[in-house]
């Protein structure tokens, strides 16, 4: 007798990690579009932060050229640096998370949002409330991080 599967199957393709076929929302168009205004008013955030971090990034560069004549603390330097460093981490997760929205916003567009793309079933609209650009049940989230 062969052994079963712990993975669940696509009933489609009948293999582990296939992508589910995610279908048509449940969500009613006035959901959508609240949703999608969310998305849209952080995505404007994210937007205007990743301006800042830039700018600033920009701004730090001139003034290093400046004061490239004077000499500068071994600590001081580090610091600058580990600085520097963050922005770029910050800018990086910004640039990650505008992207989560944009595919949530697609997923709008294509009347499949509040769908899981793991299983194909709906999303609570709790969970959309708290996180509107996730894609997965909150247990597909779990299984993630362990």
């Amino acid at each position: 007798m062969p052994k079963k599967s712990s993975t669940p199957l696509n009933k489609e393709s009948d293999s582990p990690m296939a992508p589910v076929k995610v279908l048509h929302t449940y969500l009613s168009d006035d959901e959508l579009e609240h949703f999608k205004q969310i998305l849209l008013k952080r995505r404007e955030e994210v937007l205007l932060d990743l301006d800042i971090l830039r700018s600033s990034l920009s701004e730090e560069s001139v003034e290093d050229s400046i004061n490239s004549n004077y000499s500068m603390h071994m600590a001081d330097h580090g610091t600058e640096t580990m600085d520097r460093e963050q922005r770029f981490m910050f800018i990086a997760r910004d640039e990650k998370y505008l992207g989560y929205i944009d595919q949530a916003l697609e997923r709008i567009r294509n009347k499949t949002y509040g769908m899981c793309v793991k299983s194909g079933k709906p999303i609570p609209k709790k969970r959309l409330e708290a996180v509107p650009h996730t894609s997965v049940r909150i247990e597909f989230k779990d299984n993630r991080k362990k």
